[in-house]
């Protein structure tokens, strides 16, 4: 199939600064790059809407007994897990289990939300799914085997748990916070409003209607699966976890065991059901679902959201002890992209191969009329940016910088030669051009200078 052979040849010979979006010559090998950065072992799916599916795996599960990562190699999902267990919520509030905007309190029986002050604010299901609800910053580490408290115990902050409490520590609904708290809170949530086991719940409502059958929030599934098949963490430098991994209590928040083929079902599932074509999830949720629940953000239902001119697109990253990962759709292309590493490591590695998937999947948009975009555009507090055209070239000067013309790709982004900047000119209502400009994953929104900045806001 085409894009089989598209990546075979793709990740030969990787372009190593194609993160900085920037064509390079630095090119090297995925196995070049494995050895480069530490990263023992990665497994990678691609996969298109109409059920075409490619994958490989590279290096070795790490451990006494290493043998070589294939495509049915188990992974920890990391935060991938609460973009799963998202979809897992949406599903019982079509079923009309849950509301999106109904206080929590009314679904949680076993444990209650304070504050510090030990009141109980009033918090949304729609807030926890979208890092809204201003729960306490938590990021899970995981526990050895035998020590893992419970997950009531987790919320508590009580017996073996390392973490804090959870509490109400910011506004609801005021701002975005990511924290693993949130989905701490949500799966005792789904689990006293459904009174039944998360990862039986899980299984039932997701994993086996969507065919994912390598997936678990089991915690005991890496014990139960044949030792070949499991990938064994790995610290920074190539140190392998004591035991392998890390049990997670907290499962909806880090708790997903599972493989690059299965999570590809997932997100190539909500792209189908964004279109309408879904026989598990309705449009309307889906579209919730990748929809930014703060104006400006990057964040929906359980999904990071990419929604920039020319490179739609929506999944999750995670991280664990040990682990690393990301699974992203493309859905003008209809191609979901999958990669799990069992290092610490791996970020550098997954941030390039994300990338070459960007350059390779991203919505193609016509450019506009070099002249519709020249003048002067203004940044924070006056900041000058002036675009203009020399000899049927576009330029770029900041703030009295010496001019610099600026590279157009193909999907509508123009880069600085100079710097890891994109800019791009998007239309508003009245046909006038904005410059918007992407430094460090951080978008920023220059307006033309006879316009009017808009206030800021900010909804839950």
């Amino acid at each position: 199939m085409e894009f089989s052979q598209d990546w075979i040849k793709l990740l030969g010979r990787l372009d190593r600064q194609v993160s900085s979006g920037r064509p390079s010559p630095d090119t090297a090998a995925l196995s070049e790059l494995m050895t480069s950065y530490q990263v023992p072992g990665v497994s990678i799916a691609v996969g298109h809407v109409d059920g075409r599916v490619w994958a490989a795996g590279y290096g070795v599960t790490g451990g006494e007994s290493s043998t070589p990562v294939t495509a049915d190699t188990a992974f920890a999902a990391c935060s991938i897990s609460k973009h799963v267990a998202a979809f897992g919520a949406l599903l019982l509030v079509q079923n009309g289990v849950l509301n999106l905007d109904t206080d929590i309190d009314e679904y949680l029986t076993s444990w209650h939300l304070r504050d510090r002050a030990g009141r109980q604010p009033r918090v949304t299901v729609r807030q926890l799914l979208a890092h809204t609800a201003g729960l306490s910053d938590t990021w899970y580490r995981g526990y050895a085997a035998g020590r893992a408290p419970s997950l009531r115990q987790v919320l508590e902050g009580s017996g073996s748990t390392t973490t804090p409490p959870v509490r109400s520590t910011l506004l609801p609904g005021s701002r975005f916070r990511y924290s693993g708290s949130h989905y701490s809170v949500l799966q005792q949530l789904m689990v006293d409003a459904t009174a039944t086991p998360f990862e039986e719940l899980m299984r039932t409502l997701v994993l086996q209607p969507l065919a994912m059958d390598d997936s678990s929030f089991d915690q005991q599934v890496p014990h139960q699966r044949p030792p070949q098949l499991v990938a064994r963490g790995h610290h920074g430098g190539g140190t392998g976890i004591p035991g392998g991994w890390r049990v997670q209590p907290e499962a909806a928040a880090a708790g997903l065991w599972s493989t690059p083929t299965d999570l590809l079902r997932l997100d190539l599932e909500i792209a189908r059901a964004v279109a309408g074509e879904s026989k598990l999830l309705d449009r309307d949720l889906a579209t919730e679902m990748w929809t930014p629940q703060i104006p400006g953000g990057s964040y929906g239902l359980g999904t990071e959201v990419d929604d920039r001119a020319g490179r739609r697109r929506f999944g999750h990253t995670g991280q664990n002890v040990g682990y690393t990962c990301f699974s992203y759709v493309w859905p003008d292309s209809g191609i979901a992209v999958a990669a799990m590493t069992n290092s610490e490591d791996g970020w550098e590695l997954l941030a390039i191969i994300r990338a070459t998937a960007d350059r390779r999947y991203a919505t193609r948009i016509a450019a506009a009329p070099l002249g519709d975009m020249t003048g002067r555009y203004l940044l924070h507090d006056g900041y000058p940016i002036d675009i203009a055209v020399t000899d049927g070239q576009l330029t770029f000067s900041a703030a009295a910088q010496q001019p610099v013309v600026l590279l157009a790709e193909p999907d509508g982004r123009y880069l600085h030669p100079g710097l890891d900047l994109e800019v791009r000119f998007l239309p508003t209502h009245d046909q006038a051009c904005v410059l918007e400009l992407w430094q460090e994953g951080v978008t920023q929104t220059a307006r033309p200078a006879t316009e009017q900045p808009e206030s800021p806001s900010i909804h839950p």
